[in-house]
């Protein structure tokens, strides 16, 4: 498994890269993230923020939130496909398949994230 803290994060998108995170991926982390994992949450879950590129390359509390390339070991990917049972999120509702998969090519990508 590949260390994350050694996995680089995409520097410099693409046009195409940044539309398909503007499209598929802010809107979703929007929707179904930031309730929890942003600025405005009264209490950040788990000490992760999902508002910034700042935050999504920092993670959380206990872990590194992806390593970038490589969606098959990330620990988003574990959570959203609900594989431990102590830690699903979203918590009131698995994503759906095609969103799951949104998140696995963008993290495939390296996650590129226009945001400053």
């Amino acid at each position: 498994v590949p260390n994350p803290s050694a996995a680089e994060f995409a520097s410099s998108p693409t046009d195409e890269q940044i539309h398909f995170f503007e499209s598929r991926i802010r809107p979703l982390l929007i929707e179904h993230c930031y309730d929890c994992h942003s600025q405005q949450a009264g209490e950040i879950g788990g000490g992760l923020l999902l508002d910034s590129r700042a935050g999504i390359i920092k993670g959380g509390d206990t872990d590194a939130l992806m390593i970038p390339g490589d969606p098959d070991n990330s620990l988003l990917m574990k959570v959203v496909k609900y594989k431990d049972p102590d830690l699903q999120m979203p918590p009131d509702g698995k994503l759906t398949d095609d969103q799951i998969a949104d998140l696995a090519t963008w993290i495939r990508m390296k996650a590129p994230d226009p945001r400053t």
